[in-house]
């Protein structure tokens, strides 16, 4: 680690030691101002400084459905809080009879509570960023992406590092990667770097090309362990970098400030409470993110839960500054707690860097890029094990999952304690049916986001070909019990929004209704199952499931308020008529919506 990163962490660990600030600060206060105008702040309790009068510790919930959660979905009149956990459910008589004097009373007004919803898989600061950054989702063509980064640079000083993430090839007349040209010629005097939706590629300019020494002829694709570099026919970068030879560039946009970090984290964590999440699994954490984690969750100013898995590259560092919680322990009860570490296999499908078995059908001769080898992903579990981290591997293609799979089963052969760190591979995407079983025989928790079948496809036929489609975001054939099912978004690829992802895996289709049996048919889950990923069995697959996932008596209160119930409503009312009215944490509330919604 260099001497300034070093001290830029002691100096985020100290500044932990000092914190004295009390629990349930707005994460809206310290947004930029136009952001912070335009959006509503959450309710927050009062602040309890020395000598005030004490708050009332209890809250009686009613007035509405409440749900309790997985497996059963049994209903109760009435829920009562205490101290941040489940206290009682029943009756609200009975209810009223239990709890202390004073409380609080929550009237539901007819709408539904159900467990906390939980993200299993996001990137935390990756969507701060992308609500600074220049959002590029959704655009039709590069065109229309190169006008809106030229409306950005119009504002800024010339030199200045412009960045966007959010396009998609795959969107635009013939689905071909750009090239710079067109970009550079728009904003000529600033470096720009547009990350893919998926985060796996992107296109750079012309300027920020030079400033990486890219910008000139090249005897052929220089070679990127892990990387691609996309040359133009007369062997020119046509800016287009992907997996590991992204580094070429970005390794020269100068490091966001503390501060910056701070703000993004508050940005994101408010749009996720927004979204009725009260808890997420942030993946690939770097030591000054979670020292910086740490801090603010000492000064409680964390509005929802954040499980925390180290970077990759983390694993090299010295962690000592870091505290490192047993993993699923129930003897302490922060709001961010580090449980595992994310590692990565392969790249992505929408950028062909999805590790397979067999050539892309669309690119016949390229088999995707492994990012590790059989030897460094061993030696890596290997230090996962030794810190009682929970392993969480990126794996998207064929290969990959073959090759993490088999790892894993070394792993436990050689270690009798490996198997309680319950392994998990993310995305899971693209399985090989005779893999399809190992999941289960390993005790591999497959860690996957109904959105991403949605959204690929479109494409992912002409990638995979047809024969290949079945073991492609399959998650009742990874887990065909569904009792570990772990549902997320990987936002910001995707949108944070939870009852999109529960649209998604009960339908598999768009939010049109296309196609009308759904991509995957065969994979369409029930409501119950579809809301279980995004609750207890999150909570599960970071080993949390006697904390979180239910409104079962001693979980903590995080209860996600809707004006919908997704166990009994169409689908489609999940993304048209359906409304987070509140998101608690701890029966604390983070977010409300305002009347005028």
């Amino acid at each position: 680690m260099s001497t300034q990163r070093c001290a830029r962490i002691l100096g985020v660990l100290c500044l932990a030691g000092c914190a004295t600030g009390p629990r349930g600060g707005s994460a809206a206060g310290t947004a930029e101002p136009a952001r912070a105008e335009a959006r509503k702040s959450p309710e927050q309790p009062a602040d309890r400084g020395p000598g005030a009068h004490p708050r009332s510790t209890g809250l009686l919930v009613v007035g509405g459905t409440i749900r309790l959660g997985a497996p059963r979905w049994d209903t109760a009149e009435a829920l009562y809080i205490e101290d941040g956990r489940v206290a009682a459910s029943g009756t609200q008589a009975d209810m009223r009879h239990r709890a202390r004097e004073p409380f609080d009373v929550l009237d539901l007004q007819g709408a539904v509570a159900l467990p906390g919803l939980i993200d299993a898989h996001g990137h935390l600061e990756g969507l701060g960023e992308m609500l600074e950054e220049v959002d590029l989702r959704g655009l039709g063509d590069f065109t229309a992406v190169v006008e809106r980064v030229a409306q950005r640079a119009a504002g800024l000083p010339a030199g200045t590092w412009i960045e966007g993430r959010g396009w998609d090839q795959n969107l635009w007349p013939g689905q071909q990667f750009p090239t710079h040209e067109p970009l550079s010629a728009a904003v000529p005097q600033h470096p720009v770097v547009l990350r893919r939706v998926d985060g796996h590629a992107l296109i750079a300019n012309g300027r920020a090309l030079a400033l990486a020494g890219l910008d000139g002829p090249r005897p052929g694709e220089t070679p990127v362990p892990g990387g691609r570099m996309l040359l133009s026919a007369d062997g020119r970068p046509t800016g287009v970098l992907v997996d590991n030879a992204m580094d070429l560039v970005t390794r020269h946009i100068p490091a966001a400030s503390l501060e910056a970090r701070e703000r993004r984290v508050l940005l994101a964590c408010q749009e996720l409470v927004e979204s009725g999440l009260t808890g997420i699994h942030d993946m690939g954490e770097d030591l000054e993110l979670a020292a910086l984690l740490q801090r603010m969750d000492d000064e409680g100013r964390l509005p929802l839960e954040i499980v925390g898995y180290l970077a990759q590259s983390a694993l090299a560092e010295d962690l000592s500054g870091i505290r490192l919680p047993a993993h699923g322990s129930d003897t302490a009860a922060p709001r961010y707690r580090i449980v595992g570490a994310k590692l990565y296999m392969d790249g992505a499908l929408g950028s062909r860097g999805a590790a397979l078995l067999a050539p892309y059908t669309d690119e016949p001769g390229n088999l995707g890029l492994p990012l590790l080898s059989p030897e460094e992903l061993d030696r890596l579990l290997a230090r996962c094990d030794e810190l009682r981290l929970q392993p969480a591997v990126h794996a998207i293609g064929d290969l990959a999952n073959r090759r993490v799979l088999d790892a894993y089963g070394r792993r436990a052969a050689a270690s009798p304690t490996f198997s309680a760190l319950r392994p998990r591979i993310e995305h899971a995407q693209v399985v090989s049916p005779e893999d399809w079983g190992r999941f289960d025989a390993l005790g591999v928790i497959p860690s996957m986001q109904p959105t991403h079948a949605t959204s690929d496809m479109p494409w992912a036929p002409s990638r995979l070909g047809e024969a290949r489609v079945p073991g492609a975001y399959a998650w009742r054939r990874l887990n065909p019990g569904l009792q570990r099912l772990a549902f997320g978004s990987d936002f910001p690829v995707e949108s944070c929004d939870p009852l999109a992802g529960i649209y998604a895996a009960i339908t598999c289709a768009d939010g049109a209704g296309e196609p009308p049996q759904g991509f995957r048919p065969d994979q369409r889950l029930e409501a119950a199952a579809a809301l279980a990923g995004f609750t207890l069995g999150a909570a599960h697959a970071a080993g949390l499931d006697l904390q979180f996932g239910t409104l079962e008596v001693g979980r903590f209160a995080n209860l996600t308020v809707l004006d919908v119930d997704p166990l009994t409503c169409a689908p489609r009312e999940l993304l048209g008529k359906g409304h987070v009215i509140r998101t608690l944490v701890r029966g604390e509330t983070a977010f409300a919506r305002s009347a005028a919604h």
